[in-house]
């Protein structure tokens, strides 16, 4: 079975989680972005883009998505509205922020102020052994070759001493 098409991720390379986009995510800059230029060539970028694809098999995608980019362009563009959205994104983020909230992070001067570690205690330290624990199984050979090497010294003991008798 076939995932359902999500032209948010194939054409503008926004994530599921991401979804719905905010209109700053939307056109691909910065949030809380003032500088109008900016703004406008980001939503003329992004509608071209998305032009592509307008007579193709995703058509009403490509409809659908240029109608928000229109929007968010719009919406950025006009300071009082601005101000607005950007006021509810920020309310947003404020109810994330306490639905989230665990401890907060440590900051580097909480790192630096905190007493040195104590060091390990070397009558107890034991050094890592990169051997296995398990014995391993002896070879099946290793009893004959120990009798044959025993076997081969006591031969040429008895031929070195039968060559200089004593």
């Amino acid at each position: 079975m076939t995932e359902p098409f999500d032209p948010y991720r194939k054409w503008l390379g926004i994530p599921a989680q991401d979804q719905p986009p905010n209109h700053y995510r939307l056109l691909g800059i910065e949030r809380f972005e003032t500088d109008p230029d900016v703004i406008s060539n980001a939503a003329d970028g992004r509608m071209a883009q998305v032009k592509n694809y307008q007579a193709g098999k995703y058509s009403k995608h490509s409809q659908r998505i240029l109608n928000e980019l229109a929007a968010a362009k719009v919406c950025l563009l006009d300071l009082a509205k601005k101000a607005d959205y950007d006021r509810q994104l920020r309310e947003q983020d404020a109810e994330q922020a306490k639905r989230f909230a665990g401890p907060p992070p440590p900051r580097v001067i909480d790192l630096i102020a905190r007493p040195p570690v104590a060091a390990p205690d070397f009558e107890t330290f034991r050094p890592i052994s990169y051997r296995s624990r398990r014995r391993r199984k002896p070879s099946p050979w290793t009893v004959p070759l120990l009798l044959l090497a025993a076997g081969t010294l006591f031969v040429a003991a008895v031929v070195f001493w039968s060559k200089f008798p004593h």
